[in-house]
């Protein structure tokens, strides 16, 4: 028996039964500039991201195992999204422009994601990278993953948070600016 989920994709009875029992869906928050989340709500590869999302659990101090080494923290969420992303097929590090070097997280059609962990001046570059796709025909939608309350999203490595990317400064930046690119914005809340 299927059923269909919050984003119209369809879950197999077993796999809800197990994400409710252990909690396995990350929530996260959205925000759409310049595009309709009811026309994204028709795109496959925006009910793919936000299926890469719900394979994560958040935790406190989490932790991944990739190819025999040990990852922890944003290193290991940056892990688990590649190989949430690997699954559904997406290219990972897709060049957009070699000089100067811009490079996405992941691109499957004209759908460029990054995800961002870093400081929060990251987030001017990421734009511009969404902008120069964009005038080169490169993309027609960009997805920004980004923490929401990095302190509480990494409690117990508040120093290695400080000015981070965050969904609020993000959705801030992204009002002020004149240029319309169609962005679809989503915060990792720290919670299940």
């Amino acid at each position: 028996m299927k059923i269909i989920c919050t984003y119209c994709a369809e879950i197999n009875i077993f796999d809800l039964f197990h994400f409710k029992i252990y909690n396995w869906i990350m929530k996260f928050k959205e925000e759409y500039f310049f595009c309709s989340p009811r026309l994204l709500r028709n795109v496959d590869e925006v009910h793919e991201i936000f299926s890469c999302i719900d394979s994560i659990k958040w935790k406190p101090e989490f932790e991944i195992q990739h190819n025999g080494m040990e990852y922890k923290h944003q290193t290991a969420y940056n892990k688990a999204f590649d190989a949430e992303f690997f699954n559904y097929d997406w290219q990972p590090q897709p060049t957009l422009c070699k000089s100067p070097k811009l490079i996405g997280d992941y691109q499957k059609n004209d759908v460029f994601v990054e995800i961002q962990f870093g400081n929060s001046a990251t987030i001017y570059r990421d734009y511009y990278k969404f902008h120069f796709g964009l005038t080169k025909n490169l993309l027609s939608l960009a997805v920004l993953i980004v923490p929401t309350k990095p302190k509480e999203f990494f409690p117990i490595r508040p120093a290695s948070v400080n000015n981070m990317a965050e969904f609020d400064f993000a959705y801030r930046y992204f009002k002020l600016l004149p240029i319309p690119v169609p962005i679809l914005l989503l915060g990792l809340l720290p919670e299940n």
